[in-house]
Formats: C-alpha cells, structure tokens, sequence
C-alpha cells in the first residue's frame, strides 16, 4: 500500500472511533443523569404484652404492660379483652378495653379490674404513622373465685339431716354457714364435698351455735382426701375462729364436729353444744 493509502485509512479509522464514541457518549451520559431509586431502611413493628400477675382474685385490680416497638413511631395502642361465644353460632371477640396515644413511650400500662370466669385473655393493637397496625400475641391470666360450700352438694352425710345449711349464729353474730341443726343430739356429724381439683383455699368462720350451753365445747377437724388437715383447739359459748386453709386442689373435702362437753353421750344431755361453720366457701378456678 502507497504511503497515501496508508494516510487515508488511518483517517477513516480514526474518524470511525470517533463517531462511535459520538453515539455511545450521550447513551452513557442519561444514564448517569437518571435519579438512583433509594430504598429506606425497614423499622420494627410490634409489641409485647406481660401481665404483672397470672392469678388474681376476682375483683382484683390487675396491671398490664405493653412494651412498643419503635414507640416513636406508634400513634394508639388498645387493650383488648376476649369474649368466648355466648351460644352455639356466636362468633368469639376481641372488644377495646381502653386506648392509650402512645407519645413516644416505649411501654403503656393498663389497670383492669378482674371480673372474668375462670380465665381472662388479653391482647394489645398498636397502630404506626403510615404502617399497618399489629396485635401482641394473647396473654392469659387466671382468676380465682371464692365459691360458697352450699353451692356444692354433700356426697355423704353421717347423719341425714341432722346436720345442714342454713342461718347459725356465732359469738352474737349471724352467718349463712352449715352446722348441726339445733334438734339433733347424736353429738358428731359429718359431711364430704367434691370440689373436683379447683380449688386452692377454704375459708371459714367455726364456732358453735349461739344456743350451745354453757360448760359445752366442741371441736371441728377438717380433711382433704382423707387426709386430716386441720383440728381447732376447744371451742366454747362466746368465741369465734376465723380459719383460712391451704389446699392442695383436692378432689374431696370433709367436715367432722364433736360435741366434746365432759359427760356428754349420743343423746339428750343437760349440757350440749352444737358446733357450727359461718361462711365457708373454697377459692377455685375453673369451674
């Protein structure tokens, strides 16, 4: 090739990775100019809800504690209190308690007054700016109850009728309680309950009957599976004994009174005493 050949295809060369550059240039350059889509950092949602305690009396005051996620965010949070269905085709429901603005607090208490059978089951809502609400997963707290004696029926009585529910009254005070009844003289009576492993507490009144003479005494004992429980010392006219029990959930509980007055018999005596229980009910759950 002549040197002015060579000359001439060195220009077409040159002039071509030029145009190249031309058209690629401007492709390059949009590209650049283009806005970059920018992706946020995710936040947390949610929250944890703890009751201060898992048994309670019914009546009790009961504090519950929501701890938030990303409070500063979180506009309301809501207690929320299950309704089981009332009848057969009744939805369940979770109903609102009370609300809370939030305000930047990492945790919101609740106070509730424990009025629930057996158990009560709670949850918290928390709603966030521009973020979907979320609920606490279901906490449950148990509540006891105190169950009145005469809402169970004896299984065994010693003495049918000779001893039974109704008025007694004790040191000048009158009480619905169970005793033995003021036309029976056989001197011991017994009865036995069943309240089936729901109950941890009993509580009652002992005494003997305002009517009793006096000189008399009486003792009053009490089982849990057979198991002897408790003794009260002498009881005598014009003394009473408020007595609270621990129970191990026993499936049977017993009572058992003595007419102890020295000299007395299984009949008729000149000095008696009917020994007698004011009040008395278990605290259970679950039933």
């Amino acid at each position: 090739m002549t040197r002015p050949s060579r000359l001439l295809a060195l220009l077409v060369a040159l002039l071509s990775s030029s145009a190249l550059t031309a058209v690629s240039t401007p492709a390059s350059a949009q590209t650049a100019a283009e806005p970059q889509q920018v992706r946020l950092s995710s936040w947390p949602r949610g929250a944890t809800l703890t009751p201060k305690a898992k048994d309670v009396e019914e009546g009790d005051r009961l504090t519950l504690a929501a701890v938030i996620e990303s409070p500063s965010r979180a506009r309301k949070v809501t207690l929320q209190k299950y309704r089981p269905p009332l009848y057969v085709g009744d939805d369940a429901e979770w109903n609102a308690v009370k609300s809370r603005n939030v305000r930047g607090a990492k945790r919101v208490r609740f106070a509730v007054v424990a009025t629930g059978p057996n158990t009560e089951r709670y949850r918290a809502a928390i709603t966030y700016k521009n973020a979907k609400p979320v609920t606490t997963q279901p906490v449950s707290v148990n509540v006891w109850r105190w169950i009145p004696l005469s809402d169970y029926d004896p299984y065994y009585q010693a003495e049918p009728y000779a001893a039974g529910f109704g008025a007694v009254s004790i040191n000048g005070q009158t009480y619905s309680g169970w005793g033995a009844a003021t036309y029976s003289h056989t001197g011991a009576w017994e009865a036995r309950f069943t309240p089936g492993r729901h109950c941890k507490t009993f509580r009652s009144v002992i005494g003997v009957s305002d009517i009793s003479h006096d000189g008399s005494s009486a003792i009053i004992e009490f089982t849990a599976d057979d198991a002897h429980i408790y003794e009260s010392p002498a009881l005598t006219p014009g003394m009473d004994m408020t007595i609270s029990l621990p129970l191990a959930m026993p499936y049977r509980f017993g009572i058992q009174l003595f007419d102890t007055t020295p000299g007395g018999t299984t009949g008729r005596d000149a000095v008696e005493s009917w020994p007698v229980i004011g009040e008395p009910s278990f605290l259970c759950t679950g039933v």
